[in-house]
């Protein structure tokens, strides 16, 4: 049994070079290269900024500007209706049947939600700041500090962009939008150092940055929609959506619903540890995310180049290189994932004292047990874009909805027993419940069996 065993697993390492003698898995493997590049420049540049940053602003200051970031992303992301996946998934459909029409309708129905979103989002977290400020007890001189920020939810309309630059392969422009925000913020940091200002600089750094790389990302999507003969997307009428995109809207507010309950794990345990936490500890939790963040490098770039093909296959009723895909990117993705998670243990309290400093080593073990999450999460990162890529947002969302609740349920006990170690423990909890829930869909759905 154990021999047969070594043999798959030896014949399974054998078969790694044939990846890549399929065209797709070439293409995507190119697609992700791209994206992991620029966001490893941009990762790297980034140690740079926390290492000046936090030590500039010490562990109370720098737990402040954690949480402006946290609550800017939350409420942007509250109302988001994240049109990307809609691109993809209609897009892709429209490609393949070479509906112009439909596609120029698609793209301005996501247009409009951006826009609105951004606008609604912005208002939003105006309202909001004075009854977050009271309900974690911080000091309700942050208030201008996170008023300001806010304003960066005006310009969040980049998701129909991002879908573009997906949809037609253009990862090669998509890679430059991370490169321009860390470059300018790099530039702007070292500007507040040399000149000693205050938290207030740092903000407005972050913040003309941020803009800058939404903006460059809509001049891109805009310039690539018109190289592909996608013209006259204003003057297109959204008339009879419904019938040219059937299930578009079922679609945006499931994957809206799933983005929303999502955030509650990923961007609002900032903002929930916030009332569990003194600054400095939030301080410390944030910086065991910065150093989470090579992990979070191999998600993001395979999942962005993974789904528009998995959209295509299905499109085209490809189911067996649906699944062949899916596998190969899931090993490639999981053994990288597990080969950081080991350097970071070996080496991570190492990296804190040089970077940071003394006064953050506690982030250590926070950072361990968070990045086990994260090597979770990479082992079934392909499981969301493929129950997307077949039209199943809703399964998805009952996965992250009951995945979520146990979080949060479990986070404030987590908390209160074992301090702020127990917020990567509950992370942990999350990813796995998660996991299993996904494949168990992903599963029946391909079987053919009513879940």
């Amino acid at each position: 049994m154990l021999k047969a065993q070594i043999g798959r697993i030896v014949l399974t390492l054998r078969g790694i070079p044939t990846f890549f003698r399929d065209a797709v898995f070439r293409r995507l493997f190119l697609n992700a290269g791209k994206l992991l590049t620029a966001n490893s420049i941009a990762t790297l540049l980034g140690f740079v900024i926390t290492a000046i940053v936090a030590r500039a602003l010490g562990p109370k200051n720098y737990g402040v500007l954690a949480l402006i970031l946290a609550y800017q992303q939350t409420i942007g992301k509250l109302v988001s209706f994240n049109a990307s996946e809609a691109i993809i998934k209609f897009g892709a459909e429209k490609l393949q049947s070479n509906e112009q029409e439909g596609l120029r309708q698609l793209v301005k129905f996501g247009f409009c939600l951006d826009l609105g979103s951004a606008g609604v989002g912005t208002l939003l977290a105006m309202m909001l700041v004075s009854p977050v400020i009271a309900m974690i007890g911080w000091d309700p001189s942050i208030k201008p500090l996170l008023m300001l920020y806010s304003v960066l939810i005006l310009f969040s309309w980049t998701g129909t962009a991002v879908g573009i630059l997906r949809l037609f392969n253009r990862f090669d422009l998509l890679s430059y939008a991370p490169i321009i925000d860390t470059l300018l913020k790099l530039g702007g940091v070292f500007w507040c150092l040399s000149t000693r200002q205050t938290l207030l600089s740092f903000v407005i750094v972050y913040l003309i940055s941020s803009i800058a790389a939404s903006l460059y990302q809509m001049m891109a999507s805009l310039w690539v929609l018109r190289k592909n003969g996608v013209r006259g997307v204003i003057r297109q009428p959204l008339s009879g959506l419904s019938s040219h995109l059937p299930g578009i809207w079922k679609f945006v507010l499931s994957t809206n619903i799933n983005s929303t309950i999502r955030m509650l794990s990923r961007e609002t345990d900032m903002l929930i540890l916030a009332g569990l936490l003194a600054p400095e500890e939030l301080g410390l939790y944030k910086i065991a995310k910065v150093f989470s963040r090579p992990l979070s490098l191999i998600i993001d770039p395979f999942y962005f180049s993974l789904y528009p093909e998995l959209a295509k296959f299905w499109a085209a009723k490809q189911r067996t290189r649906f699944v062949s895909l899916n596998k190969r990117v899931t090993l490639l993705a999981g053994g990288l994932g597990l080969i950081i998670w080991v350097c970071f243990a070996a080496f991570g309290k190492w990296l804190i004292l040089r970077i940071v400093g003394e006064a953050y080593i506690e982030s250590y073990i926070i950072g361990v047990i968070y990045m086990m999450a994260i090597v979770i999460a990479i082992c079934g990162f392909s499981l969301q874009p493929s129950l997307l890529a077949i039209g199943q947002p809703g399964k998805s969302l009952k996965s992250n909805a009951v995945a979520t609740l146990l979080y949060i349920v479990l986070l404030f006990p987590a908390v209160k027993l074992l301090g702020v170690v127990g917020a990567p423990v509950a992370y942990v909890t999350y990813y796995l419940i998660w996991t299993i829930l996904m494949f168990r869909y992903l599963v029946i759905h391909l079987s053919g069996r009513s879940a």
